[in-house]
């Protein structure tokens, strides 16, 4: 599995997370998708821009003069200049987090839908409190009124997001969802070892509500009928890397299941235990790829979302 030239820059102080490609700056590559910055930064002529990484993995576009070699050493960098070598940690940024609170990354406009890359953290809609009201729906609906949602993604999760445009494209696509003629694949990260195989496995396990752990749930004769198809694409001797496609929709449905046989999520902070989880700083489950049958144009449309680094094995 190749890994694509486009590295992921995380602001931590506000959690927002963009893909930049190998030949943009920073600035190009925030501008791009819809994040807004100041127009001082776009000439390189002052240092509004400046942001401190850990890092000092970057080329530059042009001379800057008012960056000092020092500056360049202790992680300072340029926004607007910068061009990325690898995936980016900004740590603290001279920009206001209003600047980014805005920010979604759109991979897709049609005429009836957009497709987004929402980052891991990231309500897709609404919760509960004002502490939640900040989510990738509102975003996108403060520059596309029409869109509705049609369907979500964990908060931890990473990945493809679907979106409708108008009553209309909400109403077929929601019906698609619904008969199961949208198609969905994943890759997780997941505890243990896994041979790898270009054969499908199923995991076919009922899903119940646990109410009095909600928003746990638990496999259970009980529960929903739920099937999970898997395959093994890598592996070491401590993690492996899988696709997986679910066939039925349940609530957290693939992290039960693969909890259920044994391989928890890397980062899964509801369903692993507690070592698996400090593994990593994020649940490690990405939708990777949604492909489909356009509602109205009736043409096959498929599109995919690269993994961030960490995915890989070590």
């Amino acid at each position: 599995m190749n890994k694509l030239e486009s590295f992921t820059i995380t602001l931590k102080t506000s959690k927002v997370q963009w893909r930049c490609a190998s030949d943009e700056t920073l600035l190009q590559s925030a501008m791009r998708q819809g994040i807004e910055l100041p127009s001082s930064c776009r000439n390189g002529t002052c240092r509004t821009c400046l942001v401190h990484t850990p890092s000092t993995q970057y080329a530059y576009a042009v001379e800057w003069p008012g960056l000092s070699l020092e500056e360049k050493l202790h992680g300072d960098t340029l926004c607007c200049v910068a061009l990325p070598q690898g995936d980016v940690c900004i740590e603290d940024a001279h920009l206001s987090k209003e600047v980014y609170a805005k920010a979604f990354h759109l991979l897709a406009h049609d005429p009836s839908f957009l497709v987004l890359d929402k980052p891991s953290g990231l309500l897709s809609v609404p919760g509960r409190g004002p502490l939640k009201s900040d989510c990738l729906s509102s975003r996108v609906l403060e520059k596309y009124p029409d869109a509705h949602i049609v369907h979500r993604l964990d908060q931890a999760t990473s990945g493809l997001l679907l979106m409708a445009l108008g009553q209309e494209a909400q109403k077929h696509l929601n019906q698609m969802f619904s008969c199961g003629q949208i198609h969905k694949r994943y890759m997780a990260k997941v505890q243990g070892t896994l041979p790898v195989s270009s054969s499908w496995q199923l995991i076919d396990a009922p899903i119940y509500a646990d109410w009095p752990l909600r928003p746990m749930r638990v496999v259970n004769p009980k529960g929903k009928a739920s099937q999970t198809r898997y395959r093994c694409i890598q592996s070491n001797h401590k993690h492996s890397l899988l696709e997986i496609e679910p066939l039925s929709g349940r609530t957290h449905q693939i992290r039960v299941h693969l909890s259920h046989i044994g391989h928890p999520i890397l980062g899964d902070g509801l369903y692993a235990p507690e070592d698996v989880v400090n593994q990593s700083t994020r649940l490690l489950l990405h939708a990777q790829t949604l492909r489909f049958v356009h509602p109205f144009t009736l043409k096959p449309f498929e599109i995919q979302s690269s993994c961030p680094q960490d995915f890989y094995p070590d």
